[in-house]
């Protein structure tokens, strides 16, 4: 057994350098395609996630508070306006109701008191708006975190406006209770996100209690509409579910702008497969093309006595051997390309008010790993495929070279 795989080896080796200006387009194809695919899927991915960051930071669509409330529209789709009106029990509850795919923030926002100011040197008499958020829910506050540190936020922790100081991980006394700075918001020229205190609502309702520990407070929920569902209608609809709430907002503009960005990237992202199969369904188109080109020579070794079994391995064992080492030299290429092109969309998206999301060693060999083991797969059962319909021919008319 052993021996007969020696010889195949050998076999194989002895055909690729026999034909070594096909094996090279070959290897050269599949490198190229190797290259390009995994570029195109980690690049993509970071484009992706960088754009939604961006119409992360557009805030919220519409504003939902109670109906005595007054809105400044200035800030109010980023943070509900401080000493909003507390909403009822039932308005929470009838919001949690609303489908998954509507993305509903509650927030408390109230003003603090001078000593909060103190505790953050700054002068007398200066208020500090201070606002409770859901972590797992949040989608106005988290998108600006400009620093943070590298965990989740949580309970015992706050987050720094814009111009407030302190060091991320620095202990921060306020009331008797000490917090861990995790992070400070970029700039975005909302009052609340310049100056603010972020705690999550647990940790706000015991700095300040609410008096109500089923609502911890809340006055006010941010509300972002899914890409398929259109602005007023939304809003026609938070109105006909929640009882004694005002719903504020309507930048119609900038909604349409999150919900078709949106769809975009989710129609390159779809059309990106089509592609990437189409070019390996042309390696495998390459791969008949190979097998049967050498119909004489395959009609040949049957005549003499070689099994079907043994020529569709050596056929397979050829073309996954090119196709592993075209695919391991592209990506290789594509180490070498990365970090140039990572520097120039770096930029690119800097200038736009962008970044690039980093991926770890860890993502960028699993991504590595499975465009090679597809492409090789790929060529691989193209070879199998390849060699079963040749092998179920006559060997006569496959030396005679008669299709």
């Amino acid at each position: 057994m052993i021996a007969g795989e020696v010889f195949l080896a050998k076999l194989v080796f002895r055909n690729i350098s026999r034909r070594l200006f096909r094996s090279m387009v070959l290897i050269a194809s599949v490198g190229l395609v190797a290259a390009i695919g995994f570029l195109s899927v980690v690049d993509l991915g970071r484009l992706e996630q960088s754009m939604e960051l961006g119409f992360e930071r557009l805030g919220a669509d519409l504003l939902v508070v109670n109906d005595t409330a007054k809105v400044n529209l200035t800030q109010a789709l980023l943070a509900v306006e401080p000493d909003t009106p507390a909403l009822q029990e039932a308005v929470l509850k009838d919001a949690s109701q609303l489908p998954e795919s509507v993305r509903i923030s509650p927030q408390r926002a109230l003003r603090g008191d001078s000593q909060f100011a103190k505790s953050m040197g700054l002068p007398d008499g200066a208020s500090l708006p201070l606002y409770g958020i859901d972590p797992d829910h949040d989608s106005t506050v988290q998108p600006w975190l400009d620093e943070q540190r590298g965990v989740d936020f949580q309970d015992g922790q706050v987050i720094l406006g814009h111009r407030l100081r302190g060091r991320l991980g620095d202990r921060l006394r306020l009331q008797g209770r000490t917090f861990q700075i995790y992070g400070h918001l970029a700039a975005s020229g909302v009052p609340s996100h310049e100056h603010g205190l972020f705690f999550t609502l647990r940790d706000l309702n015991n700095l300040i209690p609410s008096g109500n520990p089923e609502t911890l407070g809340i006055n006010g929920l941010l509300v972002q509409a899914p890409p398929d569902l259109p602005l007023e209608r939304l809003r026609f609809r938070l109105l006909a579910q929640l009882q004694g709430v005002k719903v504020a907002g309507g930048r119609t503009l900038l909604a349409m702008v999150r919900q078709g960005g949106r769809l975009s990237l989710q129609l390159v992202s779809a059309f990106s497969i089509p592609l990437l199969m189409s070019v390996l369904l042309l390696i495998s188109l390459y791969t008949f093309g190979i097998a049967a080109e050498r119909r004489q020579e395959l009609g040949l070794l049957l005549s003499l006595g070689a099994t079907p079994q043994q020529l569709i391995g050596l056929l397979t064992a050829e073309t996954s051997l090119l196709c592993a080492i075209g695919s391991g030299l592209g990506l290789g290429l594509a180490t070498l390309l990365r970090q140039p092109l990572d520097q120039l969309l770096s930029v690119r998206l800097f200038e736009a008010g962008l970044t690039l999301p980093y991926l770890s060693f860890a993502q960028l060999v699993r991504h590595g790993v499975v465009t090679w083991l597809l492409i090789t797969a790929v060529g691989t059962i193209a070879s199998v495929v390849s060699a079963l319909v040749l092998m179920g021919a006559d060997p006569l008319r496959l030396v005679q070279n008669d299709g």
